[in-house]
């Protein structure tokens, strides 16, 4: 039995160097206007990158890096997923392994995601960082969203976000959302959660 507890990302990403605390007001500011999580702000507005953000999450989480667009998903776990829930976020189950689903996340979910996953996949997840547009990209075409689809799921998360209030600004379409979090105990070793996930990544020619 494992348990991880998790430092908040914006502190992580403070302590790295990878942002200023300037950039965190200054994302928690235009959070509060938009109903847009800070991360996707700070993606968009600092010069935070992806590959930054998603390097920075498996060293500090101690958690692997899958290329999804590689991995061989098991498409029958999207469907105990709600994709509406997938969309906000940017949670994709990519296989069962033992007792655990290795889940693919940009960042942290709250501990209400996981528990939501947890009951939803009826298994532990295990999380996997990828990238904010992979995932989008990913979901959006397993779930045949339109982009009008993605506008309104996007609006509705952002208004409630903000107790009810409808955003004052809507930026491109994403929807992914970031805070610290707690990764319950996991029976199944890493090792062997690691080892049986290569397995389902493509050699690359495929």
């Amino acid at each position: 039995m494992r348990t991880l507890r998790y430092r908040d990302t914006c502190e992580i990403l403070v302590s790295e160097g990878l942002v200023a605390v300037a950039d965190i007001e200054s994302a928690r500011t235009q959070c509060e206007e938009t109903g847009e999580g800070i991360i996707e702000t700070l993606l968009r507005e600092s010069s935070l990158s992806e590959s930054d953000l998603a390097r920075c999450l498996c060293a500090q989480h101690q958690l692997p890096m899958i290329p999804i667009s590689r991995y061989q998903i098991a498409g029958d776990l999207l469907l105990s997923l709600d994709p509406v829930f997938s969309w906000e976020h940017g949670t994709l189950p990519l296989s069962r392994i033992g007792s655990t689903v290795l889940v693919a996340v940009p960042d942290i979910p709250p501990p209400d995601a996981i528990a939501i996953l947890r009951d939803q996949l009826e298994a532990e997840p295990f999380l996997t960082i990828s990238s904010f547009d992979e995932l989008q990209l990913e979901i959006s075409r397993r779930y045949e969203f339109t982009e009008e689809r993605k506008i309104e799921i996007d609006r509705e998360v952002r208004t409630k976000r903000r107790g009810g209030k409808p955003p004052e600004r809507i930026s491109a379409p994403t929807g992914l959302s970031s805070t610290s979090s707690l990764l319950e105990a996991l029976d199944d070793s890493w090792e062997d959660i690691f080892e049986e996930a290569e397995k389902n990544v493509r050699d690359g020619s495929a």
